[in-house]
């Protein structure tokens, strides 16, 4: 029996896990695809260019393109523990500050413009 299933243990999925964890008697089963991120090729910069196929990822490709005769193009979706986040180059995107501030302020998603959410991204 759980209280909470959460179905992928990507970046979004793990942090969510983890945070209904903190609650008193929670029980959490987090459920992912594939293994652990304990692939070297995770943790090295360059290693995203052997990441893009294999038992990591889905395997998915985009829809032909018109303009490049019609190749489809690797569309890298992991399959680990930590999903894109494992597998993304050891880059991340903080995204456009409008963004966040739109959604805080139109969509009503309090606490999360720009101001808000800056402190997760900012390391010290």
């Amino acid at each position: 029996m759980y209280d909470y299933i959460v179905v992928g243990g990507g970046s979004a999925g793990s942090a969510l896990a983890g945070r209904l964890s903190e609650i008193n008697d929670a029980r959490v089963l987090l459920l992912e695809a594939g293994p652990v991120d304990s692939n070297p090729y995770i943790h090295i910069p360059v290693g995203f260019l052997k990441m893009k196929g294999g038992p990591l990822t889905w395997g998915y490709k985009t829809a032909p393109q018109s303009h490049l005769n019609n190749r489809e193009i690797p569309f890298a979706q992991a399959r680990v523990l930590g999903g894109g986040g494992s597998i993304n180059a050891e880059i991340f995107t903080r995204g456009c500050p409008q963004d966040y501030d739109r959604w805080a302020n139109e969509e009503g998603c309090v606490g999360w413009s720009f101001a808000d959410v800056l402190p997760y991204y900012v390391v010290v």
